[in-house]
């Protein structure tokens, strides 16, 4: 393997492997490329917006300036296909549909949309249920679906610790329960409430129109009422802050982008389906460009 390496220092075989007619007649148009091993297996699914340029820069490569991905993916590719699209637009739908059916090796986005998010809420007589799952739940509030495991359950982690302080008017991280102060919560947990408590009275409402993406006034509450109980001057004020950091990436980055996608496209709902999900995001983001 080093041997391989050092070798490649001094000598990209891609051109050999193609032909140096393929990049010579390659188009500038936008458009997908794929790129196969031996026995014709399918090793990437790519799109460009210049398809020259871009397979170019794997004619290009080296050691020391390309990623160890792009040069183990150089190394193993025997061919490579191109298809001309009508526009950038259209190439990233192909590419999604390409990755989602053939699961290249070396695409790691988009393949299983089916772990995106659903959130789901319970509201019972003394607790609320907070389910987090990859398939739509049957709960009397659900949201989703949204994409990135780490910050979906860093930060429903957060909302529902956040909860569980101001519920219980916790004064110590100390007498949280031990579910809570992990970094990623339990993909399930049931909160003890005071159904004529502050959580219900003051911060249900503003919690669900958050979560569907509407605005921040949960973000806002929550940041008054630590203050109001002078929470935030103490270590649990900083667990607080750390945790609303999280709440509100998690708020640009999917509820409130699948809200405005929703709006945009005028989906009959604001729940996404999962393999729906990248495909709404194309659309709406060059829906906003041309807007």
């Amino acid at each position: 393997m080093t041997g391989q390496q050092r070798l490649f220092e001094h000598y990209n075989p891609i051109e050999r492997r193609v032909g140096e007619s393929f990049f010579e007649k390659l188009s500038t148009e936008p458009g997908i490329y794929k790129m196969y091993g031996r026995s014709e297996e399918l090793l990437y699914v790519g799109k460009a917006k210049n398809l020259r340029n871009r397979l170019f820069t794997y004619r290009r490569a080296k050691m020391g300036t390309a990623s160890r991905k792009t040069i183990r993916l150089i190394r193993m590719t025997r061919d490579i296909e191109t298809q001309v699209c009508s526009s950038e637009k259209e190439a990233l739908l192909l590419e999604n549909e390409l990755i989602r059916k053939h699961q290249p090796k070396f695409n790691h986005a988009k393949k299983h949309p089916e772990t995106y998010y659903f959130i789901g809420i319970n509201q019972e007589d003394q607790c609320l249920g907070f389910n987090l799952v990859m398939q739509r739940p049957e709960a009397d509030y659900t949201f989703g679906a949204f994409k990135g495991h780490r910050l979906v359950r860093k930060s429903m982690g957060g909302i529902i610790r956040i909860l569980y302080i101001l519920e219980h008017e916790t004064s110590s991280a100390f007498r949280l329960p031990s579910p809570l102060t992990q970094k990623l919560t339990p993909m399930q947990y049931n909160l003890p409430i005071d159904r004529e408590g502050e959580l219900m009275s003051t911060l249900w409402i503003p919690l669900l129109e958050f979560l569907k993406g509407q605005n921040t006034c949960f973000i806002d509450q929550v940041i008054q009422i630590s203050k109001d109980r002078g929470l935030l001057e103490s270590f649990l004020g900083s667990m607080i802050l750390d945790d609303m950091d999280s709440i509100k990436w998690f708020y640009e980055r999917c509820s409130s982008r699948n809200y405005q996608m929703s709006k945009q496209l005028e989906l009959e709902s604001h729940l996404i389906p999962q393999e729906k999900l990248d495909d709404y995001l194309i659309e709406w983001v060059f829906g906003r460009a041309n807007d």
